[in-house]
C-alpha cells in the first residue's frame, strides 16, 4: 500500500470534491507517485498544487 502522506492527500482531494481514480508509482526519474484526478493524470506536486487552489482566500 502507499505511504500515509499520500493516503492523507486522496483522502484530502476525495474531502474536496475530487474524483481520485487511481494512484500509482512510476518511475524515479519522473517523480515518485502519478494520481488520477477528476479524470486527469496528474504528478504529486500537481495534486499539491490544486489543494493549494481549492483553499478559501
Amino acid at each position: 500500500m502507499f505511504d500515509t502522506d499520500i493516503e492523507l492527500l486522496v483522502k484530502t482531494l476525495r474531502a474536496k470534491g475530487h474524483n481520485v481514480n487511481g494512484v500509482h508509482h512510476v518511475p524515479d526519474n519522473a517523480g515518485e507517485y502519478g494520481l488520477i484526478v477528476d479524470g486527469s493524470g496528474v504528478s504529486l506536486e500537481e495534486a499539491r498544487e490544486l489543494l493549494e487552489r481549492d483553499e478559501p482566500k
